[in-house]
This record gives C-alpha cells, structure tokens and sequence, in this order.
C-alpha cells in the first residue's frame, strides 16, 4: 500500500510538471524539449529524477516475471534525468529508448491486450501524421506505467 502511494505520488508531480509546461511554454515534439523550453530547466530532471525513484518500489513490489524490466525502465529514466541536453549529449536518447521499451514491455508482461491496443493506436495517430506523436507516444507509454502500477 505504501509503495501504491508512492506511485500516485510519482504520477501526480510528472503529471502536474506536464501541465504546468503545456499551458505555459506549449507542447513541443518530445517530453524532453520540456528543459529547453522552461524557465527553469533543472525542474525537468528533478521530475523525473523523483517521478523515477518514486515509481521504483511500487513496480518491484508489483512483482511480476520480469522485474528486471522495471529495474531498466527507471534506470533509463534516471539516465534521461542527469543527462537532460537531447540534443547534444546522446546518452539522454540511449536512457529515453531503455526506458521507454522496458516500460511498456513490463506493463506487456501484465496486461498484453492492452499494451497491443495501445501501441497499434498509436501507429495509426503517427501514421496519419497527426500532431506531436512523439510527445503523445511518451505520454501514453508513462500512463501505460501508472496504470499498471497502481491498479
């Protein structure tokens, strides 16, 4: 239960720094352009670097077969936390892509039909070219992770 608590707690600071930068600074192509964008660009690791150390027990003590999943899913998202300049610095890109597989791949480990559902509308939202899919596709895949972890 306290773990489940540290999981809300995770998704409501990622959720309102989300918030909080699409209506002041707008919604650019990725999560990450967030630093670029905000006045205070230390204020997007420090989400995610607490979002991540947050999110970790309560993925461990969902338990699961491929717990190591977890374990690489909030390590990329540390990585992408100390390592905030994508677009100079490419251990930033190698962090974002271990933590986005593993993360849906954990929450795949639990709810397939879902993962599936998701992913194939996605596809078809990147697919037609609709706005900012990146972004969404991110989105999407921290929402996958919440879920799963909380309920």
């Amino acid at each position: 239960k306290q773990h489940c608590n540290m999981a809300i707690i995770s998704a409501i600071i990622l959720a309102t720094y989300l918030l909080v930068m699409a209506l002041t600074c707008g919604v650019k192509e990725y999560v990450s352009d967030n630093y670029y964008i905000g006045k205070h660009p230390w204020a997007f690791s420090l989400v995610l670097g607490i979002s991540g150390g947050l999110l970790l027990p309560a993925m461990l003590e969902k338990g699961g077969n491929f717990q190591a999943l977890a374990l690489f899913a909030v390590f990329g998202l540390m990585i992408v936390a100390i390592s905030p300049h994508y677009k100079v610095d490419k251990m930033h890109s190698v962090g974002a892509l271990i933590a986005l597989v593993s993360g849906v791949l954990w929450v795949a480990t639990f709810h397939p039909y879902i993962t599936l559902l998701v992913i194939a509308g996605w596809l078809i939202y990147w697919k037609f070219k609709m706005s900012r899919p990146y972004y969404i596709g991110e989105v999407l895949a921290f929402i996958l992770i919440y879920y799963t972890t909380i309920f």
